[in-house]
């Protein structure tokens, strides 16, 4: 709860950053509802323990939810990822859906905690463009579908307004509590 109370009543980006931050999601033509998903790749894909996600998994949950909160017909899709190359896959699956990504306009190949260090100024400025862009999308989405193995859908669940509609493909049956509860 207290996380929850600093992300939506205290935790606040600078002005000028916010509307560059709004500005490009806007960009984007989502409108009000739409399904975010949380993607991680990059370095995890080298952590023992992460046993990452696959594509179907995603596209199922996103066919449910489609039917359940969107009266059957697919709404835009934004995809929050640290690994572009994922977005002709989900194209490739599903040509008849609108997938939107910072991706589109900033390429990534993965975040890696490694190479932070080698970055300028403006490359780690862009990073986190790029990351609270996705944060703001994760956060405004109808319904979100993403992974509890990513600090980025916690901080997403703190931000959303509700619990409902958020959905942990590594979690027992989707549950988030369930996580809550384990720890």
């Amino acid at each position: 709860m207290l996380k929850k109370i600093v992300m939506r009543r205290m935790w606040r980006l600078k002005p000028d950053i916010r509307e560059r931050v709004c500005s490009r999601l806007e960009s984007y033509g989502l409108g009000k509802e739409f399904i975010t998903f949380s993607i991680r790749r990059g370095d995890k894909v080298h952590e023992q323990f992460a046993k990452l996600v696959g594509m179907d998994q995603y596209i199922n949950a996103a066919e449910v939810a489609i039917v359940e909160q969107f009266g059957g017909v697919p709404p835009s899709i934004f995809v929050a990822t640290d690994d572009c190359q994922i977005m002709s896959k989900l194209r490739e699956i599903r040509p008849g859906w609108r997938f939107v990504s910072e991706c589109d306009e900033h390429d990534a190949s993965g975040f890696d905690l490694r190479r932070v260090r080698a970055w300028n100024e403006d490359e780690t400025d862009e990073h986190f463009y790029k990351f609270f862009t996705e944060l703001y999308a994760m956060a405004s989405a109808k319904y979100f579908i993403g992974v509890a193995y990513t600090n980025v859908s916690w901080w997403a669940f703190f931000m959303r307004q509700t619990r409902h509609n958020f959905v942990l493909l590594d979690a027992k049956h989707g549950c988030v509590d369930c996580v809550f509860n384990h720890w």
